[in-house]
Formats: structure tokens, sequence, C-alpha cells
């Protein structure tokens, strides 16, 4: 039970940190567009509004790269995995809410390599706070 606890709050924390970085990216594409062309945003369009849908967007990703990093690795550590490996279900993953839902599917085009990228960060960052603790505890 604690083992599965520990994978809950893994995907938890990983749909978390990949909503955040969608909302920033999604929040910094509103501003844009707001700035180049300001004719073509509409009442309700807001910048916010679109961080709103990138948190979204990004939590679905993440907690989907989790569960597929949990169940596809089995019980291998995410900072074990290759950063092509992680870039690979980090695209799978972010290309899952297109697929699912609504959204055209050509979004899968924005959206994969970003996943990717969010994906080898992932094991990056994962790697690196473990030299950064071995070194540490040296």
């Amino acid at each position: 039970m604690r083992e599965f606890l520990r994978r809950c709050r893994g995907v938890l924390r990983m749909g978390l940190t990949w909503a955040v970085v969608w909302a920033t990216i999604f929040f910094a594409l509103g501003v844009t567009i707001g700035i180049i062309d300001p004719d073509s945003i509409d009442p309700g369009e807001e910048p916010y509004r679109f961080a709103w849908i990138g948190a979204t967007v990004g939590f679905v990703g993440g907690a989907a790269f989790g569960l597929l990093i949990s169940l596809a690795e089995g019980r291998k550590k995410l900072l074990n995995l290759s950063l092509a490996r992680a870039g690979l279900w980090g695209a799978i993953a972010s290309s899952l809410f297109p697929l699912l839902t609504q959204v055209n599917d050509s979004m899968i085009i924005f959206m994969a390599p970003i996943g990717a990228a969010l994906g080898a960060a992932s094991v990056g960052a994962a790697k690196r706070a473990e030299r950064t603790r071995s070194q540490l505890l040296r």
C-alpha cells in the first residue's frame, strides 16, 4: 500500500510540475499574441485564461507521463531512465490530450516536442538532484 501511495504522489507531483510549465508557456503565448496582433484577441481570451488552459493541458500531460513511467518502466527510478526514453514517454503523454479530447489533433505538432523536452528535463533534474545529494553526503 505504501508503494502505491508513493507512486500516486509522484504522478500528482509530475502533473503539478508540468501544469506550472505549460501555464507559463500558454501565458507567454497569450501575451505575445496580444502584443503582436491585439485585434485577434476577443473578450474572454486574456493571457490568464490561456494560462488556465495550459495548466489543465500540462496537468493531464504530466500525470499521464508519471503514470506511463510508473506502468511501463516498472520498478526503475526516474533517474535511471535515459533522456531519450524519457523524451519519448513525454511526447506520448503530451499527445494524449489532443487525441482523447475534442481538441484539434494537429496540436500534437506543438505539444509533443514540449512534452519530450519536459520528459527529458524531468529525468535530467532527477539525475542532477541525485548527483548533488551524493556530493553533499561525502
